[in-house]
């Protein structure tokens, strides 16, 4: 079966104070696919706040925008992602966790948490920095925490999800506003015999009647990007158990007191960060 075109993807971009950036994150909040933040000058002053559309934005939302503020608008560059994404990769060693592709053997030790996920349509194979520290983080947990309610929030390839179930064999619900995502995870689990364990739905945030039923977790692992992570501050420590906790990635090492802020606001503060590269991941808790 043949893939669908590849979307016409534009990106706008303003630059403008973090305050200000508040401001304007909410006017394309139904049509934007993403809205990231990252800092424009060392200082923390200024900010570049990107939208990334699925195609073109009209002049009735360029309306939107103030009229003396200045942006950038303007197509991305197409690339073959999967083909791109299917060159073979190395294995990854985090902690315990072992995870390559078919071209690779399994790891010959059984004390070892081996998952085989191939690069392909959805994001995470743990050879980006953000999932390696979250399989760091997570391997940590292990030694010392036992988990009956675990979350997976925006689980890309599942990895983290598979992960979870293969570390301390209970199932694990997994969520991705990318229903292409959801597909993959539940291959990747029934490719890796955790099928049982894992519940893979659509969803946007936690809006959702699956995620909300089944709240509080007494682990959620959020592997997106910083500027979601700080909007969704609210909904995630209300979903989180009392003496749950929280590991945050997909954000650089820039932008963690933004998203440490957010989240102090709501009474979870850091346990331990993970810094791999300009990337970090965050574990948070209440205690």
């Amino acid at each position: 079966m043949s893939r669908p075109p590849e979307p016409d993807l534009w990106q706008l971009s303003v630059t403008l104070p973090l305050a200000e950036t508040l401001l304007i994150s909410d006017l394309f909040e139904e049509e934007a696919l993403t809205v990231s933040t990252v800092e424009a000058v060392e200082d923390g002053s200024l900010w570049r706040l990107d939208f990334l559309f699925d195609g073109k934005p009209d002049e009735e939302m360029m309306a939107r925008l103030p009229a003396d503020l200045d942006f950038d608008l303007g197509p991305l560059p197409q690339k073959d992602w999967v083909s791109e994404s299917q060159k073979h990769l190395p294995p990854v060693d985090a902690g315990r966790f072992y995870i390559h592709g078919s071209h690779d053997a399994p790891h010959p030790a059984n004390s070892r948490h081996d998952l085989m996920i191939e690069a392909g349509r959805a994001f995470g194979t743990g050879l980006h920095e953000t999932t390696f520290g979250c399989l760091l983080a997570l391997d940590d947990l292990h030694k010392r925490k036992r988990l009956f309610n675990p979350l997976d929030l925006g689980c890309g390839s599942g990895v983290l999800a598979l992960a979870i179930a293969k570390a301390w064999g209970i199932p694990v619900l997994a969520s991705d506003i990318d229903p292409d995502a959801v597909e993959v995870t539940r291959e990747n689990a029934k490719t890796n015999r955790l099928a049982p364990l894992i519940t893979a739905v659509e969803a946007v945030g936690l809006q959702s009647r699956v995620l909300r039923s089944k709240a509080p977790y007494d682990l959620i692992v959020a592997n997106i990007l910083a500027w979601p992570l700080v909007k969704m501050a609210p909904e995630i420590a209300a979903a989180l158990a009392r003496d749950g906790e929280l590991i945050l990635s997909g954000l650089l090492q820039k932008q963690e007191v933004m998203v440490r802020n957010a989240y102090r606001e709501q009474g979870l503060f850091l346990k331990r960060r993970y810094m791999i590269g300009v990337w970090e991941a965050l574990v948070l808790a209440r205690h």
